[in-house]
């Protein structure tokens, strides 16, 4: 069906994972500790909400229930795995795809001013696949991307995970078997 950029807004003080506890876990927890805020979001107008570490309020956690990247020129950057973001299979598909088209991944820290100022922001889930983030709004400023839309690299990768996930693109990454 193609996809649809999301418009999000940054959470600044609930959080949806602590350390020590479940965050990067999949558990029925991680995803009830959200809803009130998702509630909060989805009627002032938004598509859901981007959630910020606990500890120093400033690093990207997790969308409610899908992985954050972010694109400045030739490199996707996403917040490492430590215990509060969930290793998703759909995240470590993006990242193994974009590294094997020629982007460098990286895994580390990644700071709201980054997501400011980036070129353009996609979040990564088992449902949505990619998800194309249109705009961010953090304290009152809206920052878009792409005018609102689809962006290059989302449209990229989104097709070509799924069309190896279908069958439509030869399997250089070894993950299909054919069933005979």
């Amino acid at each position: 069906e193609g996809i649809a950029a999301i418009n999000l807004i940054v959470e600044t003080e609930v959080h949806r994972a602590t350390p020590g506890g479940t965050g990067g876990v999949k558990t029925i927890g991680n995803y009830a500790s959200v809803l009130k805020a998702q509630t909060v979001a989805k009627a002032k107008g938004y598509t859901d909400v981007l959630y910020l570490d606990c500890v120093h309020k400033k690093y990207l956690e997790e969308v409610s229930s899908c992985n954050v990247f972010v694109v400045k020129g030739n490199v996707i950057s996403t917040p490492s795995i430590k215990g509060t973001i969930l290793p998703g299979i759909t995240r470590k598909s993006i990242i193994d795809v974009a590294r094997s088209q020629g982007f460098q991944v990286e895994e580390r820290l990644v700071s709201v001013d980054e997501l400011l100022n980036a070129d353009e922001v996609f979040c990564t889930g088992t449902a949505v696949v990619v998800s194309p983030v249109g705009s961010i709004t953090y304290h009152g400023r809206r920052v878009s991307y792409q005018n609102g839309g689809v962006g290059v690299v989302s449209q990229q990768l989104y097709a070509a995970l799924t069309g190896l996930q279908m069958g439509l693109t030869e399997d250089k990454m070894g993950w299909t078997v054919e069933l005979k």
